[in-house]
């Protein structure tokens, strides 16, 4: 008996643990074959995610390092073609990249691509290089246009972030550079040096002038800064409605810490903010993932490092400094443990939060890999999201590769609703510690959970074409979700431009609301679940529902809302007296009210001003007239 028990419960931990694996490596079926070759140690790469040519499946530029670059072309069916060759990019043999974004910065409707470089290598040896900015001709390839836009600038350069932060529609461009100038190997020490080859560099902020040209602003806005930098990310920390910057620095112990520049639009001002704010956090910053993991409507930000990566969670407000809650929260990893048992320091790159179950809250995904020629594994992290608290659930999802990783990025290259993980993998180029498999770039397919979905993908008009910096925010039964359109981030990399929400078993997103950046705001209600809903910008009249056939007796828009609520009645409730009372979460009242309907149109509409003094929160409204009818639930902004 006891035999049995023992067998059953073993059977049932393997199926639990098979029915666990919801990410399957899908490579080699999916035709990539690529791995970043670095130049002597460290340094790269990154990818983006782009739909160059505009047929809705999304493609992913990969950087090559010191060997060749890899331009996917999603075929919309699980695979994809490499096009490097034929796509216009031979001006980048020879040249070491290392990141890689994408913008529409002239605005004809087609993505182009900005990628970093390190150098040319040249007989061995490191010859300095500019950055390469490709335009998208629209007809599948891409014209070298770095000189007339006016980036030819030579640098070593590593992440890069598009982001209108002026406003104008045009997205701007942040590069971050970490050697001043550079000579010698990249395999040897590295650190602070306060001058000659291995100083830390000045950044670049660029101003897009009229989608023709960029140019160098970072004197007249405030940065004048030096430092070892891994990343800029544009963000709008401070909900303003403009982009602020985070800038990222390795070493930050021995150089400059990581920054926050505070955007003082309509000025030309960035206001350094990093101490008040207490961000000025001095580690080896590698990337930032971007995300509002509690739901409380401002973003929050996981900054990968050395050991323990910081988790600063926002307190809301302007001016109130960000807590590092790593430890409370549960990500705060600085050991890992490989498959065979091995207890190896964790070294983090990229990063990117994302609902991978569909089930409405945040998870966070982590690059890993080692420092490279210094040799171990170094396996990846998904951390799940369990009521606030984060939990490992890398190795029973598949996902805890222990190779070489560098840039991560999410994107649902399927269509299906689920989001999908691409790690760039290093090759090795010193001896393993101990054995173990490295493998080049790795593509995860999420097989899914069951639950609901909603992608939002905008088309920008005044504002910047693909909607980069631009918020969007779904209600579900009282609860917020926001996603801030991405224009680089993780590692030396971009994301999906298409925002994705997890919807669990609901069937509907009571209100949506898109944010552009320049003040516009587009209003939608009671969306289907499971579809891709395309925002054009010019559509600024607010959808609102016509039919009441299926609809409750009782029904309110928008949610949230500011300062005038309406109400819609069908004949159940009739033509009679109403009297209605909006009470808060403790049960408080704070409106009591008698209406007689407007009957319009066959429906039987009714306008409620809130009082000034209801607080942002979240409320019910019910009828007294009615007591068989239900509460309805409703957030006030």
């Amino acid at each position: 008996m006891r035999l049995a028990i023992c067998i059953f419960i073993t059977i049932t931990l393997v199926l639990e643990s098979m029915a666990q694996r919801q990410f399957i490596d899908v490579t080699h079926e999916a035709g990539i074959d690529h791995a970043f070759e670095i130049f002597q140690g460290i340094f790269g790469g990154g990818a983006a995610v782009v739909d160059f040519n505009n047929d809705g499946f999304e493609d992913i530029f990969i950087t090559g390092g010191e060997g060749k670059d890899a331009f996917y072309l999603n075929n919309g069916d699980g695979t994809f073609t490499n096009i490097i060759d034929e796509a216009g990019f031979e001006d980048l043999n020879g040249v070491v990249t290392q990141g890689v974004v994408s913008a529409d910065v002239n605005k004809d409707g087609w993505v182009d691509l900005f990628i970093t470089t390190i150098a040319k290598v040249e007989n061995g040896k490191f010859a300095a290089t500019s950055n390469f900015l490709f335009i998208n001709a629209g007809n599948g390839k891409f014209v070298n246009r770095t000189k007339s836009y006016g980036l030819d600038r030579p640098t070593f350069s590593t992440g890069a972030a598009f982001g209108d932060f002026n406003n104008d529609g045009f997205p701007d461009l942040y590069v971050s550079n970490f050697f001043d100038r550079f000579s010698g190997r990249l395999d040897e020490k590295m650190g602070a040096i306060s001058e000659g080859d291995r100083a830390p560099a000045h950044d670049n902020l660029y101003l897009n002038s009229g989608g023709g040209r960029f140019v160098d602003v970072s004197e007249e806005y405030g940065m004048t800064h030096t430092g070892f930098g891994f990343g800029g990310v544009f963000t709008d920390f401070d909900n303003d409605g403009d982009l602020d910057l985070m800038v990222i620095n390795d070493f930050g112990y021995l150089a400059t810490p990581n920054l926050l520049y505070r955007n003082e639009y309509p000025q030309k001002e960035f206001k350094e903010v990093s101490k008040m704010m207490g961000f000025d956090l001095a580690i080896n910053a590698m990337g930032v993932g971007i995300g509002d993991y509690n739901m409380d409507g401002w973003m929050d930000y996981f900054i990968s490092n050395i050991a323990s990566s910081p988790f600063l969670v926002s307190q809301g407000g302007r001016d109130q400094p960000f807590l590092n809650k790593t430890k409370e929260l549960g990500t705060s990893h600085p050991n890992l443990y490989t498959s065979e048992g091995r207890e190896v320091s964790t070294i983090s790159w990229g990063a990117n939060f994302f609902d991978y179950d569909n089930d409405m809250d945040l998870d966070l995904f982590v690059a890993n890999g080692c420092l490279n020629p210094t040799i171990f594994p170094n396996p990846n992290l998904i951390l799940e999201n369990f009521n606030g608290q984060f939990v490992v659930n890398g190795p029973s999802l598949g996902l805890s590769d222990p190779s070489i990783g560098r840039g991560s990025v999410i994107l649902d290259y399927d269509n299906d609703g689920n989001l999908d993980v691409l790690v760039v993998n290093q090759t090795k180029i010193g001896k393993s510690e101990v054995p173990f498999q490295n493998y080049g770039v790795r593509l995860f397919r999420n097989e899914g959970f069951g639950n609901n979905w909603l992608k939002v993908k905008l088309k920008g008009r005044t504002s910047d074409k693909l909607g980069i910096g631009s918020r969007i925010e779904a209600y579900v039964k009282g609860i917020k979700m926001i996603r801030e359109i991405d224009g680089g981030s993780s590692h030396l990399s971009q994301n999906s431009t298409i925002a994705h929400f997890g919807l669990a078993n609901n069937e509907m997103v009571d209100s949506l609301l898109v944010r552009w950046l320049g003040g516009d705001i587009q209003r939608f209600y009671d969306l289907p679940a499971n579809q891709l809903l395309e925002v054009d910008q010019q559509a600024l009249i607010t959808s609102l529902p016509t039919s009441l056939a299926s609809d409750p007796p009782l029904k309110l828009f928008p949610s949230p809302v500011n300062r005038l609520l309406h109400l819609r009645i069908n004949d159940q409730i009739g033509t009679s007296d109403l009297e209605i009372e909006i009470y808060d979460t403790m049960g408080q009242v704070v409106l009591n009210r008698k209406i007689q309907p407007d009957k319009q149109s066959g429906i039987y509409k009714i306008e409620i001003g809130l009082p000034d003094s209801m607080s942002p929160g979240l409320y019910f409204l019910r009828s007294l007239s009615h007591p068989t009818v239900a509460p309805i639930k409703f957030l006030k902004e």
